[in-house]
């Protein structure tokens, strides 16, 4: 959680668009009543309604008197861009004054182009002031040259959501360098009224298979190069085994290897594919121009395994829909790895080009997995929903102590990260208590708030934690004083970021501590254990130039100090089933066991981000410093499904063990209800409850492997 407490307090500025000086107006100026009996909506002519569009210090833009009164267009102003030559010439807009509603209104985008040249690409782009993923249409291109045509956006089948997007880029001769002075007219740029999009529907928890592609309520985002034409088109063949409205339209170059690939795919269970419960039979329909054509159907991998592909299957019949099968079923291949597919018409062959294939309804096994841990069904267990102010925002990063661990050594204590305000309303994350009775203890909830807190506030300022402490990391030491070891940071006022391990000394039974004392600079704690006369001081480690977080320890007999400190890393990322830990590791908490000469960890892992992940996994160990991990790619825990609370990122596995049952809490960022992209990085209007999930110690130890 090294940067989210910052990116939450942004506030995202919502502008209004407003006219060219050239046009001697002020705006804004908002969309005109929607008129039902036309097929479109009017978002900008330089006349009545206006986009404000900018450009770089190259590139002239300008609104101007229409030079060119002809059919289609007799309006009397429009848009001129003179390039630069330079390869990539944008113009971008401000927020419109309403962002875009597909769902009422279309998402067929048409804009009015008068080119000095035919076949030249126009890049359309919409983008989101909220942060959501940009989209782009970038392979549409003019036909005729210095004639006015309208040209077509089609982002129907991209399923996007309703009142998110809100920005729109474009480029003339996208990706071509010239010598620059070329001219270029833009008018008329409209949202044209369509049939409504239908919404994804949920998958069936219970099915074999999954519909991942069918181009009008599911969705693979495909690429190609420059010269293999691909689009979403209407079905032209509706009849046989395929009366869909959409489908995937290829036509060929003439090359042996025309690759059309896969952005990384999703569904609302997971984001990578599983064989182990379905096997790994994947679907096309294919309308082929020719039998006996080899179509050739890739798996990909974003965590970097082995491309797996079968070559050799061909079509059986010209001119009719048909289902092609690739089955990687015996391939024995790992759960949750591969996440993209490469399609390839007319394999390996070289001809004259202009093919036509099509192709639709892409299915594959059903890729939601199970977790070890069955999460509680009244989840979260802790809401910032309703909480103090202290902990509005978020609480998170529990601590549990069991009475043997506790500093009274009698009840249950938890400290736990509350954000939240202050009493002069400035945002902090500070640290609260809270306790429960050992006779009446309940492990999913009933724990009392103390009276003080936050009983560890914020520091003064000047302080290494004026701002947040994140990251409980408590321990009773060798002297019965209360060493609490968290995430220190300061500088916000400044817009000098800086974070640090930190320590803070209650010696008074971890009600009340000290001055913090700064341990490690760059770097936030995991854990802390205190054994056999030392104290092991876990934290993760950033190095390279991609990202990568590995786990180191500091061991030291002097609580407060890393001067004598031996540094050992103890955890690397990569390695783990399936590799769903390649870029990180991090989030270590560390756990013992009745009855088991074992020390365990468990850590959050992730393929793709830094500081996002989506799972944890467990390691063990005899010393505290040689850990394995477990070798079962079955997952320890994961985040929620799409839609749920924590359908975002997970962090800060809290294990402990009550009755023959370990419960987990855990981190769960997030919202309820679909989100334009639950794997964006604290995306928007997400917040952060601490949830609990559980298991027994019997399938625990079986799923480690050591029963």
């Amino acid at each position: 959680m090294i940067v989210k407490n910052y990116i939450l307090n942004l506030l995202l500025m919502l502008a209004l668009c407003a006219c060219s000086e050239d046009d001697k107006r002020n705006g804004p100026y908002p969309y005109p009543p929607k008129d039902p009996s036309k097929e479109y909506i009017e978002i900008c002519d330089f006349e009545n309604t206006f986009i404000n569009f900018k450009t770089n210090d190259r590139l002239e833009y300008s609104v101007v008197d229409n030079p060119f009164k002809e059919e289609p267009n007799t309006s009397e102003k429009c848009g001129k861009v003179v390039s630069a030559g330079d390869m990539w010439e944008l113009i971008w807009s401000e927020p419109v004054s309403k962002p875009f509603n597909f769902t009422e209104e279309g998402a067929l985008f048409t804009v009015q182009i008068r080119s000095p040249k035919a076949d030249a690409p126009i890049y359309f782009k919409l983008e989101s002031s909220a942060g959501a993923d940009a989209k782009e249409i970038v392979t549409v291109k003019s036909t005729v040259a210095n004639q006015w045509e309208t040209l077509e956006f089609d982002f129907t089948s991209w399923n996007l959501p309703d009142n998110v997007y809100d920005k729109i880029v474009m480029i003339f001769d996208a990706g071509v360098e010239t010598e620059g002075g070329e001219e270029w007219f833009l008018d008329n740029i409209h949202q044209k009224v369509g049939e409504a999009v239908e919404p994804t529907p949920d998958p069936d928890p219970d099915s074999e298979y999954i519909n991942y592609c069918n181009f009008e309520n599911t969705f693979i985002n495909f690429k190609t190069n420059d010269r293999l034409e691909y689009s979403i088109v209407d079905n032209p063949f509706k009849n046989g085994i395929n009366t869909s409205k959409k489908c995937g339209k290829v036509v060929a170059a003439g090359d042996q290897w025309e690759l059309i690939w896969s952005e990384p795919i999703t569904s609302d269970y997971n984001t990578k594919f599983n064989f182990s419960k379905y096997g790994g039979l994947f679907t096309v329909k294919v309308y082929s121009p020719a039998a006996d054509i080899p179509v050739y159907f890739k798996l990909e991998s974003t965590a970097w395994a082995e491309a797996k592909e079968l070559q050799n299957v061909k079509t059986t019949v010209a001119n009719e829909w048909e289902t092609l099968e690739f089955d990687f079923t015996s391939w024995n291949l790992p759960d949750e790895t591969y996440d993209k597919v490469v399609i390839v018409f007319n394999a390996g062959v070289t001809t004259e080009g202009g093919e036509v294939f099509y192709f639709d309804d892409i299915t594959g096994p059903n890729n939601k997995s199970e977790s070890l841990m069955t999460r509680y069904e009244n989840n979260p267990v802790l809401r910032y929903q309703g909480a103090p102010t202290w902990m509005c925002e978020h609480i998170a990063n529990v601590a549990i102590l069991p009475p043997n661990e506790s500093p009274d050594g009698e009840n249950w204590w938890m400290y736990a990260r509350g954000s939240g305000y202050n009493a002069a309303n400035v945002y902090h994350d500070q640290i609260g208590l809270f306790t429960q009775d050992a006779a009446t203890f309940n492990p999913t909830g009933g724990w009392i708030a103390n009276e003080n807190n936050p009983i560890i506030p914020h520091g003064a300022p000047g302080t290494i934690d004026e701002d947040h402490l994140l990251d409980c990391a408590p321990v009773v030491g060798g002297d019965d004083n209360v060493y609490f070891y968290y995430h220190a940071k300061c500088g916000q006022s400044t817009n000098t970021l800086h974070s640090s391990l930190a320590c803070r000394k209650s010696t008074d039974g971890g009600y009340t501590f000290g001055d913090p004392v700064k341990l490690l600079d760059g770097v936030g704690c995991s854990d802390a254990i205190y054994h056999n006369g030392k104290y092991y001081i876990y934290y993760g480690y950033g190095y390279g130039n991609d990202g990568h977080m590995k786990v180191d320890c500091a061991v030291t007999s002097d609580p407060m100090s890393f001067a004598n400190a031996e540094i050992t890393t103890v955890l690397w990322p990569g390695g783990g089933p399936a590799n769903h830990d390649r870029l990180t590791v991090n989030g270590t908490r560390i756990f013992r066991l009745d009855g088991v000469n074992k020390w365990f960890m468990v850590y959050q892992s992730s393929t793709r981000y830094f500081d996002f992940p989506d799972r944890f996994h467990v390691a063990y160990s005899d010393d505290l410093l040689n850990w394995t991990k477990v070798d079962n790619t079955k997952p320890f825990f994961k985040r929620g499904d799409a839609k749920q609370w924590d359908q975002g990122g997970i962090w800060f596995g809290e294990v402990f063990e009550y009755n023959n049952m370990l419960y987990l809490y855990y981190e769960g960022w997030g919202c309820e209800g679909r989100v334009p992209d639950r794997d964006e990085v604290y995306f928007r209007d997400g917040h952060s409850s601490t949830g609990c999930a559980s298991v027994s110690k019997d399938e625990f130890l079986e799923w480690c492997g050591l029963n």
